[in-house]
C-alpha cells in the first residue's frame, strides 16, 4: 500500500511541476516600443522568402503581410 501512495504523490508531483513550468512557457511578452517601418520591412521580406523556399501559395504571404499593415 505504501508504494501505491508513493507512486501516487510523485504523479501529483510530476504533474505539479509540469503546470509550473507549462505557466512560464506561457507568459505574454509585451514589446514596449512600436515596430519601425524598417523592421516590418525585414518581416515582409523574409515572409516572400519563406514562401520561395517553402513553396507556399501567394494568398497566404500577401494575407500575412496585409496583416502587418496598421488599419487606418
Amino acid at each position: 500500500m505504501q508504494r501505491l501512495e508513493k507512486r501516487k504523490q510523485n504523479m501529483r508531483n510530476r504533474m505539479r511541476n509540469r503546470y509550473f513550468a507549462d505557466k512560464r512557457i506561457m507568459e505574454i511578452y509585451h514589446i514596449k516600443e512600436d515596430l519601425t517601418r524598417e523592421a516590418t520591412d525585414e518581416i515582409e521580406q523574409a515572409l516572400w522568402d519563406l514562401k520561395e523556399s517553402m513553396d507556399i501559395p501567394t494568398e497566404e504571404i500577401e494575407i500575412a503581410i496585409e496583416s502587418r499593415h496598421p488599419k487606418n
